[in-house]
């Protein structure tokens, strides 16, 4: 189930899923006495971040723990070309925006701290040293080791869906039910339907992300905490036949990490109707 309580075992530290584009590394011959330029690319000189605004935006500010939605260009850093954007190793414009939480590292360190102080519509180049990058290892044949990397980023939106807004679990009862009542040390089974909390849509049920009506219902003991926190408080005192819809902040679910499909900071709606209660 895609809200069982695990954890990844390590934040995302790659751009998109859609990184594979071959990059260039650096290197090259000469005859034999020739000494060879070990930097050809410059990345050396790169210690520090660099940012450079092309245009300020205006209004919502990118602030730590925010979550904004971004697109943005990548390329190798490379000294020798006018504006030292080398191998174009990636790029979102044009598709999905990528989510994250500012400061909360769901993207690399170089990233993320490029992004804080945006504003909504703001466009800024980052230049971004190896040690907020990918370091010595790279990134397999896309980033070489010790590769400095140059950003262009557009800030979208901040908090786009509402999620900060949800700061309580919220539940509304649909149907009551009947019999015994779901409380902790009972075996609960439900049906249920999972959706990205969206403030700008009917009934605040953005994209679905889970389901398992039609299928197998789901059983787990109350209060063993088999499921995200969220959910079980909000099973709490359903009885068989009870329908629920339940609104559940991120901090009761997933924080700013994220689990999956379910991007850092989001808020969740979930209906639920339990089958049993043992």
């Amino acid at each position: 189930m895609s809200f069982v309580s695990t954890r990844r075992s390590a934040l995302l530290l790659a751009l998109s899923a859609s990184l594979g584009l071959a990059a260039c590394g650096g290197g090259g011959g000469g005859d034999a006495g020739t000494p060879v330029n070990q930097d050809p690319n410059g990345w050396g000189g790169v210690t520090a971040l660099k940012i450079t605004d092309t245009a300020a935006g205006s209004g919502a500010t990118a602030d730590t723990g925010k979550p904004v939605t971004v697109t943005y260009t990548a390329w190798i850093y490379d000294v020798r070309v006018a504006d030292t954007k080398g191998s174009k190793i990636d790029s979102n414009v044009g598709g999905s925006p990528l989510p994250l939480v500012v400061g909360a590292n769901n993207v690399i360190k170089g990233f993320d701290q490029g992004t804080q102080g945006m504003k909504v519509g703001g466009k800024r180049t980052v230049t971004v040293p190896a040690s907020l990058a990918y370091g010595s290892t790279g990134a397999g044949a896309l980033v070489p080791p010790n590769a400095a990397l140059v950003f262009d980023i557009e800030l979208l939106a901040v908090d786009p869906n509402g999620w900060l807004g949800v700061t309580a679990l919220q539940t509304v009862d649909v149907a009551v039910g009947s019999g015994t009542a779901a409380d902790n040390g009972k075996t609960v089974s439900v049906t249920y339907t999972g959706w990205l909390y969206d403030a700008r849509v009917a009934g605040n049920k953005g994209t679905q992300f889970d389901s398992n009506v039609g299928g197998t219902p789901l059983s787990f003991k109350l209060g063993s905490n088999q499921l995200i926190a969220g959910f079980e408080q909000g099973v709490q005192g359903m009885r068989p036949g009870g329908k629920r819809t339940v609104i559940i902040p991120a901090s009761q679910v997933y924080g700013n990490s994220g689990q999956g499909s379910i991007p850092g900071g989001a808020a969740l709606v979930f209906d639920i109707q339990v089958t049993s209660v043992n």
